[in-house]
């Protein structure tokens, strides 16, 4: 993996943690905060979308989750060598964790790591072109979400 796809996937890694933080802030500072990151790191442009869009380039081979989109960003995905997060209103954990499960190998992914414990269900899934990682769980306000968060494969 090249250095600046793995700067990209650190950014987003950190986006997604600021974003449910600063999500309510007028004029959407959030993206100007994670462009910034994201520059300095190397991985180019920015996409955030916290108004339930998926973000520009979001792969179509990667299914979601037939949910509520709750929100998407994506970074250096202008050549396609980025990343993307989305994450998903679900009902059920449980439920909710085995269908993304079905619906990522169906899809041709293979599941390097599947477990649901707890309430939180975790899998890491790599595909032709795409790796995945998904959790499903509480994002501490009661409401149960499920985020993607993809990858681009790199060239080697």
């Amino acid at each position: 993996m090249r250095h600046t796809t793995r700067s990209a996937a650190l950014a987003v890694a950190f986006a997604i943690l600021l974003t449910p933080a600063l999500a309510g802030c007028i004029g959407n500072p959030v993206e100007q905060i994670v462009e910034g990151a994201v520059e300095q790191a190397g991985g180019g442009d920015v996409d955030l979308n916290s108004d339930g869009g998926l973000p520009d380039g979001f792969p179509t081979e990667v299914p979601l989750y037939d949910g509520e989109i709750v929100g998407g960003m994506g970074v250096g995905v202008a050549d396609g060598d980025g990343g993307w997060t989305v994450i998903v209103k679900v009902a059920d954990p449980e439920a909710s964790f085995t269908s993304i499960n079905d619906q990522l190998v169906a899809a041709g992914f293979e599941s390097q790591f599947s477990g649901f414990s707890d309430g939180t269900g975790t899998g890491m899934y790599q595909g032709a072109n795409y790796g995945v990682l998904v959790t499903v769980a509480d994002d501490g306000s009661g409401q149960v979400t499920a985020t993607y968060i993809v990858s681009a494969n790199s060239a080697e």
